[in-house]
């Protein structure tokens, strides 16, 4: 039976749902469809890619496993697999399928290159990370992105001044999107900074914020109502909401669960990696399954529009709470491709700090650790990032919002702090 190339109706309508944050309807929705077309391949990518979102990472090979024997006639399926095994946290198989393509109809193909060369740069595979971008190089001189890879590991083979210069020729070129030379700016003030040329350094790095400054707006706006309903509910939740959710522990409360958070740029990687070696212990690090899948469907529907508040924590009922709780486990395990079992799992996510009345809520028993650094190294250091624009990113865009934002979320710790029992 052949393979089908057109669009439907169906899949229209899931990623309309998908757009209005009703992700378990366009879930069902894509799910559904495939299973009525299962030689559709936007079909089988777009539920493989929906799943993989929601962390049902075995759900969502089903559908790449379709794909794969697609590609036994159509090796252009090889790209879109690789594709979306990185995107579902599966990146040995992604590098598996992208080397498969390239080696083949893929050989001239910039943008599987590409893709390929940064897969190698994050297993550390610097030499074959260089050999691909230099081919990438060859296929299209403007590639800007591979200029600013080739750029990093420069870097990582000691050639601080030819990546310098290479960076310099990016932030010059006026048809390079003004993301790319923003990461060019950002980039430089690295290497001035390593340098100890610090006012260079800020320099450069303002000269980065400046071209990310015109683009900010939404998620500025959405950043705004977000952060200003989870600050609400830190600041109104009292010793005794916390002590009453966590004498409650629902009877599954068997997992051994411990948040590391703080604020970004606090040291909770290193720390991570530190207790991550201990036998006992399995780490997720940054995973958004708490934020993204948990908390915004707990205290209502997906396409509600109602704040987080005590009173909406309260009214989650406990059957509810069983089917997040297992919700949550399942996805860290399935991101995981392991059991948790019988180890301490720790969620790594520096920007949790203002979730804690709602872990404290759904997850009773998890213990909290968390990072602390000196302010002003924290608050430079996260200015000195260049992070694609999001609600938490948008906040670092200068010193005072940067600053606004450290006493937003670790005024909420400092509160809660002592409303957490002495064992979290």
């Amino acid at each position: 039976m052949e393979s089908d190339n057109s669009d439907l109706p169906e899949l229209e309508r899931a990623r309309a749902l998908w757009i209005a944050n009703r992700f378990d309807e366009a879930v069902k929705l894509f799910v559904e469809t495939a299973d009525r077309h299962p030689r559709n391949i936007l079909a089988l990518v777009d539920t493989a890619r929906a799943l993989g979102h929601r962390h049902e990472i075995q759900r969502a090979e089903h559908y790449l496993a379709r794909l794969r024997e697609m590609a036994v006639s159509r090796a252009d399926l090889l790209l879109l697999i690789g594709q979306t095994y990185r995107m579902i946290f599966r990146e040995s198989r992604a590098l598996d399928c992208l080397q498969e393509y390239v080696a083949g109809a893929g050989k001239n193909h910039a943008d599987a290159q590409f893709e390929l060369a940064v897969l190698h740069e994050r297993r550390h595979r610097v030499a074959e990370a260089s050999a691909v971008v230099e081919h990438v190089l060859t296929l299209r001189a403007d590639y800007y992105e591979a200029w600013i890879l080739k750029a990093r590991l420069l870097r990582q083979t000691g050639r601080k001044s030819d990546a310098a210069t290479l960076l310099r020729r990016l932030t010059r070129q006026p048809r390079a999107h003004p993301f790319a030379r923003a990461q060019a700016w950002a980039a430089l003030a690295e290497l001035a900074d390593k340098e100890g040329e610090f006012a260079l350094a800020v320099s450069h790095m303002l000269k980065c914020k400046e071209l990310l400054l015109p683009h900010a707006e939404v998620p500025r706006r959405h950043s705004a109502a977000v952060l200003g309903q989870l600050q609400s509910l830190g600041e109104s939740v009292t010793r005794e909401d916390i002590h009453r959710w966590q004498s409650a522990k629902p009877a599954s409360a068997g997992a051994r669960l411990t948040q590391l958070t703080s604020f970004p740029r606090s040291g909770t990687t290193l720390l991570e990696s530190v207790l991550d070696a201990h036998p006992g212990i399995v780490s997720s690090e940054e995973r958004e399954v708490f934020g993204r899948d948990i908390l915004g469907s707990s205290w209502k529907e997906s396409h509600e529009n109602s704040p987080p508040t005590v009173e909406a924590f309260e009214r989650i009922s406990t059957a509810r709470l069983s089917m997040l709780r297992q919700k949550y486990l399942r996805a860290m395990e399935e991101a995981l491709d392991e059991p948790i079992g019988d180890r301490v799992h720790i969620d790594k996510n520096p920007s949790h700090t203002l979730f804690i009345p709602a872990i404290a809520r759904l997850f009773p028993e998890t213990r909290f650790l968390i990072a602390l650094r000196d302010p002003r190294d924290v608050v430079v250091s996260c200015f000195f990032q260049y992070l694609p624009l999001n609600p938490n990113s948008v906040c670092f865009l200068s010193w005072e919002s940067t600053c606004r934002r450290f006493s937003m979320d670790m005024g909420v710790w400092l509160r809660l702090r002592d409303f957490l029992d002495s064992g979290s």
